[in-house]
């Protein structure tokens, strides 16, 4: 080996090492996001089998994918893979996760709760909102992810390439 080429290998070795760890990170962040979206899904479903609207379903697929899509992003930035369409894509999408927790939160939860009805939608209500939170901390750990991805992946400027 030359010596020149060395410092490279070392780099190259740590910035998988940084973009492996990421990924492992990333997917057990977002295998604890899709549960509550399973069971939000199934809720609309259920929801829509008894006729009554179908956001809550539409709305835990929508924030699946986008979460799914804004992670698969952050690992491949931090791969320092090329910035595609469809990563902008998933940057627009990601407001839907923080605005359909907000929606399970206030919309469906803490509005229902505002005139109490019958324990039923008390009960529904408190559980929208427990739902809700659960979504919005899952996506804020994504969140939180890339901001790790940001300080610890080495970006293109650092390999020699375009800032």
């Amino acid at each position: 080996m030359r010596p020149g080429h060395e410092p490279d290998s070392t780099q190259d070795a740590a910035a998988r090492a940084v973009a492996a760890a990421l990924h492992e990170l990333m997917a057990a962040r977002l295998g604890r996001g899709f549960v509550p979206l399973a069971l939000l899904f199934a809720w609309g479903a259920a929801d829509l089998l008894r006729g009554e609207g179908a956001w809550v379903a539409l709305g835990a697929v929508l924030t699946a994918g986008t979460m799914l899509a804004y992670g698969l992003r952050i690992v491949r930035r931090a791969l320092g893979r090329q910035h595609d369409v469809w990563m902008a894509a998933a940057s627009v999408g990601s407001l839907i996760p923080a605005a359909y927790a907000l929606y399970l939160l206030g919309w469906l939860g803490l509005r229902a709760l505002v005139p109490p009805g019958d324990t039923g939608a008390v009960v529904s209500a408190i559980l929208y909102v427990g739902a809700g939170v659960w979504v919005l901390r899952c996506w804020m750990n994504v969140v939180e992810i890339e901001r790790l991805a940001q300080v610890m992946a080495p970006g293109p400027d650092e390999k020699g390439g375009a800032a």
